[in-house]
């Protein structure tokens, strides 16, 4: 599998290199960077989100390009 243009856009315009990519089972493919803090990801199901581990489980999200509808039922 390879990353989203978004995603490529994103690691460029921030001098980013990626290392190692993985998907798992859940959906979620993974990339560990040359970033101070390495892991990155984000959910085939919503590739416009990309998530920044800032450790202690906690995830910063970016948002690449415009985020898509969301619609509720009442």
């Amino acid at each position: 599998m390879e990353l989203t243009k978004e995603v490529e856009i994103y690691f460029f315009n921030h001098n980013i290199g990626t290392l190692d990519l993985r998907v798992t089972d859940g959906g979620w493919v993974y990339i560990k960077t040359t970033a101070k803090q390495p892991m990155f990801r984000y959910s085939i199901k919503s590739p416009e989100l990309l998530q920044h581990d800032l450790g202690n489980n906690q995830w910063n999200d970016i948002w690449l390009g415009v985020r898509r509808e969301q619609t509720a039922l009442f």
